[in-house]
């Protein structure tokens, strides 16, 4: 667009000196034609005064040499005249002038061929001729010197309006010149300055463009890292761009991923846990031998630092079976139900979690030294709706959902382990009982054999002597 318009400016600038110069030009050539319509007008004063003096040469001396200026003059005249009323023809006045300055000539002409003629005859001119004569020449001279006056009246104006054109052209040009500088400047600027606006963008661009390869490298990073395995990382992403929604989506992609795997892994330490509880509890084992397995792969499962497996005896209490790197002189051996975290667990049949105890509780005990716990749990042990038992954990971590999970979920075949245990334990107990109450009933037996028999003896004896 600047283009066009300094084009469209220069055009127009040109143009008006294009067109001012042709009218200088046009009037230099009007001057010209002026002088040069003066010029003849006064050559046929000239011509005529030729035609007179040839005349009057002739009249004195009869001599026809006289009469050549007259013939040369007499053509020459009709020559001039014709190229002024062609350079005349656009001036009424003059055209008129002119007309009148034809039959003033004509008769003027007429004269003198008279008294050419007549002195030729050997005739003799009269006066009276000779002052007519003299008049059309006076009258001749009137109407050049007013067609003179009227062309240097022209010449006048048109000279003046020449000087005007030529003092407006020079200021034409000038303000075209100027008007052309402050354009070019001016669109000059205007480029200069989109030409920075656009590497200005460029730069942007640029940026932009090395941004988005940093951006699209760190996509590439994370999902390679997500592949492998670290559904932990995350994109850092706040722009609302494309690659914003895409590392969005990446973000979303890699939670759900670590969530479904770590649902996964915990389910597969939930069964893992489970089996290898389970394949402590396979087999005869007593109760306190079992109470030792559950109780160590419970701990072990859970990372627990500290743990109690208590068993409900006879006498309504819940007795201390087993323990794992408890401090034997805080340990309680007997617990009444509703007692402590252990007695409450046992009689609302349901998990008790403490978070963040307080220090002067329960320690656990190392070899260099002690410290104590700052969580802890204990959970039911349940056979058919019926608490067994009790077992607590302490750790000085706290104990995620999938661990107090777990615990509930054991709870069950803990309960079922140490049912089988008791019922092993009862049925020993009553096998020996009946095995000792045989031997009993043989002993008895003997002795009765024996008393049997001394009293059939004393029977022979008696019947003997009679």
């Amino acid at each position: 667009i600047g283009l066009g318009i300094s084009l469209l400016l220069l055009i127009i600038s040109s143009t008006a000196s294009f067109i001012s110069i042709k009218n200088l030009i046009k009037s230099a050539d009007l001057v010209v034609e002026s002088n040069t319509i003066i010029s003849d007008v006064d050559n046929i004063v000239s011509m005529l005064k030729d035609a007179e003096t040839g005349q009057r040469g002739f009249l004195l001396t009869g001599n026809t040499v006289f009469l050549d200026p007259y013939e040369r003059s007499i053509k020459r005249t009709d020559s001039l005249f014709s190229r002024v009323m062609v350079a005349t023809k656009s001036n009424a006045f003059e055209q008129q002038k002119l007309k009148e300055l034809r039959v003033i000539i004509d008769k003027r002409m007429d004269i003198l061929i008279s008294t050419i003629q007549t002195k030729k005859s050997k005739g003799i001119v009269l006066e009276n001729v000779l002052l007519e004569g003299k008049k059309y020449m006076d009258d001749a001279r009137q109407i050049i010197r007013e067609i003179r006056n009227e062309e240097k009246r022209s010449l006048a104006e048109k000279t003046k309006e020449m000087n005007a054109l030529a003092g407006f052209s020079p200021f034409l040009i000038i303000f075209a010149a100027i008007l052309s500088i402050l354009s070019t400047v001016f669109f000059y600027q205007k480029v200069s300055s989109e030409f920075n606006e656009r590497v200005s963008l460029f730069q942007q661009l640029q940026h932009i463009n090395e941004d988005t390869a940093k951006r699209i490298d760190t996509i590439k990073s994370i999902a390679h890292q997500i592949s492998t395995g670290n559904y932990k990382v995350r994109l850092h992403e706040t722009s609302k761009d494309g690659l914003g929604s895409l590392s969005g989506s990446l973000n979303s992609m890699a939670e759900a991923l670590q969530t479904s795997f770590a649902l996964l892994e915990d389910k597969d330490w939930m069964q893992t846990g489970v089996a290898t509880l389970n394949d402590k509890m396979v087999g005869d084992k007593d109760i306190h031998a079992l109470a030792g397995d559950v109780l160590i792969a419970v701990v072990e499962h859970t990372k627990s630092m500290v743990g109690a497996l208590y068993i409900l005896d006879e006498d309504q209490h819940l007795h201390l079976i087993s323990g794992y790197a408890l401090n034997v002189n805080e340990a309680k051996k007997k617990i009444a139900k509703g007692e402590g975290l252990v007695g409450q667990a046992f009689q609302s049949e349901k998990l008790i979690l403490l978070e963040k105890i307080p220090n002067n509780e329960s320690t656990i005990s190392y070899a260099t030294g002690q410290t104590r716990p700052s969580n802890v749990v204990a959970f039911p042990i349940i056979r058919n709706g019926l608490v067994l038992g009790v077992i607590e954990l302490a750790t000085i971590n706290a104990y995620p959902q999938r661990k107090i999970e777990f615990m509930n979920n054991i709870s069950t075949n803990v309960g079922i382990a140490i049912n089988s245990a008791q019922s092993r334990k009862k049925l020993q107990d009553f096998l020996e009982e009946t095995q000792s109450q045989a031997e009993e009933l043989q002993s008895q037996h003997s002795e009765l054999e024996a008393l049997n028999a001394e009293l059939e003896a004393q029977t022979q004896k008696i019947q003997a002597s009679e």
